[in-house]
């Protein structure tokens, strides 16, 4: 399936960073026929549509082929796309060039399908009501997630296209918590053969149907906490570490049972950290003379072991004009959200002193106390035997996919097997 002829002009037409800055690339057709397949079963049902990004029309032409009774709403932000679609010729469909975030409506919808816009947002720029649901700055498809909530009809769905991230990423922590209290999740499929023009962001299809009491409670997290009980949403939710985790049906089961009989870094007695030098920022301090502390890059850690060598940036010099430390810790690849991510670690242990960059995180032991350094390294390498483990690959490949890993994930959620925190 291809994209229309519209999708196409539009992606010439609009600049690179005007696509980056507001998250604009259109939804292949596949991921759309999919989407519209899952939802047959409840189309019976579905009157009124709210489509909150547009775009080239792709959703809104491929409802209205397949069900022509539909009354939709359709938002687009950018104006140059708005003009090229505002004189849609159907009766059924109404084009609104508006922002979603502060689109008033005293409707609510039976459907609120698309695929919202991804980019990270400054905190300061969002709306104080959205706090309580995100930690950190909030990508901008959280915020359009929690005001489809306030839109859609109890007993309506909303269907949305999502980064593959939304499903575990610990800052969407709340967000998946609200959306497991209020509807019910109809299925969650990851878009495996979806191509993008210009982005190779892994998406998956979020479908959920809001339960018939969510209208009333108004947002209020604390009732949601205390006196509900979430429905059965086993097939696609699991809980770990007071986390609430989303996978598809035939990884929600893996992942659970990865997660039997383990244990976690913070359980352990280790603090898990960011490599606390940003190169960049600090170039001045840099130096290519071996008599200063060596910085430690996360292109030193190949195939789980040390491997220094100078970088292809000339700027990267391997030297730091700081003071070091010495102590043995385990450092683990965070990766950098693009491309395939693999996971690689090495435990340092050196005779000379050295800083870690910030695209690697530390894992030290803090019960280090009358411990001397060899019982020390035992307990290093117990931490690396689990790394080892084949359950860790297989773990980190379904929970990470090529997505980048951060230190509370590290710290709470990656299982530690066979050492229990009596054992250290």
């Amino acid at each position: 399936m291809d994209y229309s002829q519209l999708s196409k002009e539009l992606t010439s037409k609009l600049s690179k960073t005007l696509k980056q800055s507001g998250g604009i690339y259109f939804t292949p057709p596949s991921v759309i026929a999919d989407n519209i397949k899952l939802l047959e079963p409840y189309m019976n049902n579905i009157k009124s549509v709210l489509e909150p990004s547009c775009g080239s029309c792709e959703y809104v032409n491929a409802l209205l082929k397949n069900y022509k009774h539909l009354q939709i709403t359709g938002l687009e932000l950018n104006s140059t796309i708005y003009d090229s679609i505002k004189d849609l010729n159907c009766a059924n469909v109404k084009l609104y060039n508006s922002d979603y975030l502060k689109y008033e409506s005293s409707e609510t919808y039976d459907l609120i399908i698309g695929n919202p816009p991804y980019f990270v947002m400054k905190k300061e720029n969002v709306a104080k009501n959205y706090y309580k649901y995100f930690e950190g700055r909030p990508n901008i498809f959280i915020l359009f997630i929690i005001k489809s909530i306030a839109l859609v009809k109890e007993n309506g769905l909303i269907s949305f296209v999502l980064p593959k991230n939304f499903l575990s990423c610990l800052y969407y922590d709340k967000t998946r918590s609200y959306i497991n209290s209020l509807f019910e999740i109809l299925t969650i499929v990851e878009c495996v053969k979806a191509h993008y023009i210009e982005t190779q962001q892994p998406t998956i299809l979020l479908i959920i149907r809001k339960r018939a009491f969510a209208s009333a409670l108004n947002g209020d997290l604390t009732i949601i906490n205390n006196d509900l009980k979430p429905v059965a949403n086993h097939d696609f939710v699991l809980t770990h570490s007071n986390y609430t985790l989303f996978a598809s049906k035939t990884n929600c089961s893996k992942l659970k049972n990865l997660l039997l009989n383990c244990s976690s870094l913070e359980q352990l007695g280790f603090k898990v950290s960011i490599g606390t030098v940003v190169w960049n920022q600090c170039k001045d301090l840099l130096s290519t003379d071996s008599s200063y502390t060596r910085l430690l890059y996360s292109s030193c850690i190949e195939n789980n072991s040390l491997c220094l060598q100078t970088s292809k940036n000339s700027e990267k010099k391997n030297y730091i004009k700081k003071k070091g430390i010495r102590h043995p810790m385990l450092v683990v690849n965070r990766g950098y959200g693009v491309g395939n991510y693999k996971f690689n670690y090495c435990l340092i242990n050196t005779d000379y002193d050295y800083l870690v960059e910030n695209h690697l995180i530390t894992i030290e032991y803090t019960k280090t106390q009358d411990l001397s350094k060899e019982d020390l390294l035992k307990h290093y390498q117990k931490i690396i035997a689990s790394l080892e483990n084949s359950k860790t690959s297989e773990f980190v490949e379904l929970y990470f996919g090529n997505s980048a890993i951060n230190s509370s994930e590290l710290s709470k959620i990656v299982p530690i097997y066979s050492s229990q925190p009596e054992d250290i």
